[in-house]
Formats: C-alpha cells, structure tokens, sequence
C-alpha cells in the first residue's frame, strides 16, 4: 500500500465526539494504516546523527488508559531506533513519578521525535520534546549554556522553513525567524515544568490541496528533513552528550555485571573452583569484577559466579 493522500473522512475520524468510542476504531485504523504508508515511504530518509534509521511507529487508535481513553489525534512519528531507547530506557524511567508513567509509557513523552499528525482540523509536522523526556531535555539545557552551542542551536531554529513556529503545544507560538536567544531559552528552562510538548511545528488546514495527493510524501520529506540537524543538536548520543550520561552508563553496565553485589554482601560461589564457598564481597571495580573474601585468601569473580548467601 502507497500513500494516496488524506480526505475528508481521514479528518472526521477525530471530532470530537468520536474521541472515546470504539464504535470508530475502524475509521481511525484506515487512517493509520495511511500514516503507515506514509512511514514506509519517509523511513529511509529519516536517520539519527549516525547514520542509523530512526524508527518509526503509528499511535494507537482505539481509545485506552494509555492515552486516557480518548483517541484525539494520531500520530506517526520518528525516533531514535529501539537499541538506543533501551539503553535510555532505565534512566529516563527513574526520573519520572510513577503516575506520569501509567499516564503515558509511550516513547512520545520519553524521547525526542520527528512526527506527522494528524487530527479533525490539521496534519501538523513538527519536532517534539516533552518535559518527560529527560536526558534529551537536560542536554538541550546544558547544551544551551555554551555560547557556541546556544548560537548554533538559535541558527538552526532560523534555518527552519519560514512557515515553522516555536512555543509548547496549545500555547503562544513564535514565527522561526522572529525567535531570539532570550525567547528560545526561557522556553527551554521552563520545559522540565512544563508537562508538556516544546514544539517545531507547521500545521497544515486539512481543506489544503497537497495533503489530497501522494505528493504531500515529498513536502513532507522536505519539511522533516529541514528538522533532523536541529533532532541531532538537542537528541543525547555518546558523542553528544552534555549530561555525563555515559558514566552513567558505564555505572549502570558495571552493576548488571556485579549483579548488584556490593561491599560487605555475603555470597556463594556457583561455579569454578570454588563453588560452593561462602565468602564476603570486598569491592566491585569499575568494569564489574567483585573481589571477595574466601577463608584468608582474595579472589576475583564475576557476578555470575555468585549468589546471594
């Protein structure tokens, strides 16, 4: 299946009070396998900082307690591809309130995403960024204190199509152009209180002409790759990281190799020559080993060498 455009129904299919009826599921599902299309055809074009594919979903369109029961919009959206996510996954779940999580689990509020939507009254192509998203959201702030970093960034924000605004969803929004330095960086400080979307939007009426037509897969290309250099200065990667979130990487990889043994803990040797030793954990170096006391002598092992006595 190609894209073949977007019409009148596509758009009926969100009124409002469609929103929370599963009577309209069918409507929202053609819609979204329109959106999947869409995807298909723009995956390609759309790569992280590294080259990689950015992966790329469609939201739910039946009403669930993950988008609180009502299906107002749908999206299609970019975003880093599932090994990054899972390795942010753990981090990013740490900062948020265990309510936020039930709220909305999806990756929209978690990372960094490209994304088309589309709903009763618009298809809006835009960068997203929620308060949520914490380590791509910390990066951007910490990022933004350097003068060079904050030029480059208010550079790229200009370099947007002249159509684009700035603001958080449902707020004031601010034309590309107009955007100044003391405007960009009051939104980025108010983000992490903000519970809500820091956006870099173009919204197109649904009555527009070009979204009737599978030519609307070429604006749309053309629009989101404008938006992929100012992804790649705000999204967190090992070589862009102004968080020191790699040590905290580091941290969390030489636990899951200890197994979260620590000094003083009393284990059993599993395995080798000593199995069956009862000891105590003396330290757990940097790369994960675990020196433990066994009798008078010291040996090193690994976590999985080891239990729990």
């Amino acid at each position: 299946m190609s894209f073949s455009g977007f019409i009148a129904t596509d758009f009926d299919a969100y009124l409002d009070n469609k929103w929370s009826s599963n009577v309209f599921n069918l409507e929202r599902l053609q819609v979204k396998q329109k959106l999947e299309a869409l995807g298909r055809e723009l995956e390609s074009r759309m790569l992280a900082a590294d080259g990689s594919p950015l992966a790329f979903e469609v939201s739910s369109e039946h009403p669930t307690v993950w988008n609180q029961r009502r299906v107002d919009c749908q999206h299609l959206f970019f975003s880093r591809n599932h090994d990054a996510r899972r390795e942010l996954e753990t981090i990013i779940s740490r900062g948020r309130s265990m309510a936020s999580l039930v709220g909305d689990p999806s990756p929209l509020r978690n990372h960094i995403f490209l994304s088309i939507m589309i709903d009763a009254a618009q298809v809006e192509i835009a960068l997203k960024l929620h308060g949520d998203a914490s380590v791509d959201r910390e990066n951007l702030l910490r990022k933004s204190a350097d003068f060079l970093q904050r030029e480059n960034l208010l550079q790229l924000v200009h370099d947007m199509p002249a159509d684009f605004s700035v603001g958080f969803a449902g707020g004031p929004q601010m034309p590309a152009p107009d955007v100044t330095e003391d405007g960009m960086l009051q939104l980025i400080r108010q983000l992490a209180s903000a519970d809500n979307w820091l956006c870099f939007r173009h919204s197109i009426p649904r009555d527009a002409a070009e979204l009737a037509t599978p030519e609307f897969v070429a604006m749309a290309d053309a629009q989101l790759r404008k938006l992929l250099p100012l992804m790649h200065h705000i999204a967190w990667r090992r070589d862009n990281d102004f968080v020191s979130i790699k040590e905290t990487l580091r941290d969390k990889e030489s636990q899951q190799r200890a197994k979260g043994l620590k000094a003083k803990d009393r284990v059993r040797v599993v395995r080798g020559v000593f199995s069956g030793k009862i000891g105590v954990v003396q330290d757990v170096d940097a790369k994960g080993a675990i020196r433990v006391l066994l009798g008078t002598m010291v040996v090193k092992l690994s976590g999985e060498d080891l239990t729990r006595a």
